[in-house]
């Protein structure tokens, strides 16, 4: 494999993970969110604790490989 920039040959080739987390957004909180949450502690306090504590976490990973020219230090997706 040639790097795109300098033209070495002197390139790796590792998997690279991408971590996402499942969030709400600003307009989420500012108007609907922040009523639920409060609800939820107020009426529902040992069993919202017990989500928040062993619930599932929204997370989403995403692998991918990219080439990586030791020379010039560019990166590209393979």
């Amino acid at each position: 494999m040639v790097c795109h920039r300098c033209g070495s040959s002197n390139v790796n080739v590792q998997a690279v993970s991408v971590v996402r987390n499942k969030h709400h957004g600003l307009f989420y909180w500012l108007f609907f969110g922040w009523l639920i949450d409060l609800l939820l502690w107020i009426f529902l306090t040992i069993p919202r604790l017990l989500i928040a504590l062993f619930g599932s976490k929204r997370v989403k990973t995403k692998v991918h490989t990219e080439a990586v020219c030791q020379n010039c230090g560019y990166r590209w997706r393979v």
